[in-house]
């Protein structure tokens, strides 16, 4: 067993031990006070939260709401959402108010497809997104490995190449709002994973298939079988952290500091992500607690203070944390980026293309 999985599972350890004691200082309920996370009302800010009807995406979809937030719940399970928007609205307004503060859009990040039309219906809108957050995520235990009609495994697609793709797409309405965040739930799991874009699309014929250390790559990339057998899971996280990241130096690299990309771990929570632990341990959040870092990392006005080139990572105690050192390695964010580019079939210079038509809109002359 390698040094930096030892040293991946000592994070996901110290992490798991630590958490409760770490956030004590927050809300434990969301009928608690949320003003040292949510400092003000939201009113004319448009979110759009992926896989917003369960867990930590559906604590985080309400609360925004109910502070005033235009939100947009991206589901693949629209009916699900619609039931959870119809109640959320009726109980900000005492009657339907014309224009709900919740919505429901479809959204199937297994499919590519979906991603793009998604993207295309919500800049046909040509309205300005301030918050993106990509919560959507997939975890698939104890199964044979699985590829969407793209080529690509599901938890690469699912958890990385689908949110970057989304990302990218949704880069002109981030513009349009002057100041925008994207959020990426990640996980301490990207501790624990190593890059290789080359097998994003191969079988795993050599070594044990292995979902967990899978999930953490994905959101590595984009920053346990119950043995921790999870290898797979475990890179798409790492991957998701590495686009990010160098998403936002290229944002830099233009000089367009409006859109903060930041990372975070929501600590480790109870949600149907992950069958397998479906019973609570004492040392788990539930997905109210999990909610509060992503909230805290989407409205506070002090986040921002601690961006390093456009970016942070945040932990669950609402505090910026380290990530892994592969995370911080250039020519593999690199590789990533180039990588996720290709198979979203867009130009290696797509973001510096997008800011540059950006700029000739905002200044025709």
């Amino acid at each position: 067993m390698d040094k930096a999985w030892m040293r991946g599972v000592w994070e996901m350890v110290k992490a798991a031990l630590s958490q409760k004691l770490l956030t004590n200082h927050l809300p434990s309920s969301s009928s608690s006070s949320l003003s040292t996370i949510i400092p003000h009302r939201l009113s004319g800010i448009s979110v759009i939260v992926t896989g917003a009807t369960s867990g930590i995406g559906l604590e985080t979809a309400r609360e925004l709401a109910m502070a005033g937030a235009h939100v947009v719940m991206a589901c693949r399970n629209t009916g699900a959402a619609e039931e959870l928007a119809n109640a959320w609205n009726q109980s900000i307004n005492a009657a339907p108010p014309p224009t709900p503060m919740v919505e429901v859009m479809h959204l199937d990040l297994l499919s590519l497809t979906s991603v793009r039309e998604f993207g295309a219906e919500w800049e046909r809108r040509g309205a300005p997104l301030h918050v993106l957050i990509n919560n959507a995520g997939v975890l698939r235990s104890a199964e044979p490995q699985i590829f969407s009609s793209d080529g690509l495994e599901q938890h690469v697609q699912v958890n990385h190449v689908g949110p970057a793709l989304l990302t990218l797409l949704l880069l002109p309405s981030l513009l349009r709002a002057g100041s925008s965040r994207v959020i990426n739930v990640n996980s301490v799991a990207h501790h624990c994973a190593v890059v290789d874009p080359d097998k994003w699309t191969s079988k795993i014929e050599n070594q044990k298939y292995s979902s967990l250390r899978t999930y953490g790559a994905s959101k590595l990339a984009h920053v346990s079988r119950r043995n921790l057998d999870k290898q797979l899971a475990d890179l798409t996280r790492y991957q998701l952290l590495m686009f990010l990241r160098t998403l936002a130096s290229k944002l830099m690299e233009q000089r367009q500091t409006s859109i903060h990309c930041i990372a975070v771990h929501p600590g480790i929570v109870t949600t149907n992500l992950v069958p397998s632990f479906s019973k609570k341990s004492f040392w788990q959040f539930n997905p109210f607690e999990g909610a509060r870092s992503v909230l805290f990392c989407a409205t506070n006005a002090d986040m921002a203070e601690n961006l390093v080139k456009g970016f942070a990572y945040y932990s669950c105690d609402c505090k910026p944390a380290k990530v892994s050192p592969l995370a911080a390695d250039v020519a593999s964010c690199a590789r990533v980026w180039e990588k996720t580019l290709h198979l979203c079939g867009l130009h290696v210079d797509y973001v510096s293309h997008v800011i540059t038509a950006s700029t000739k809109i905002a200044d025709p002359q």
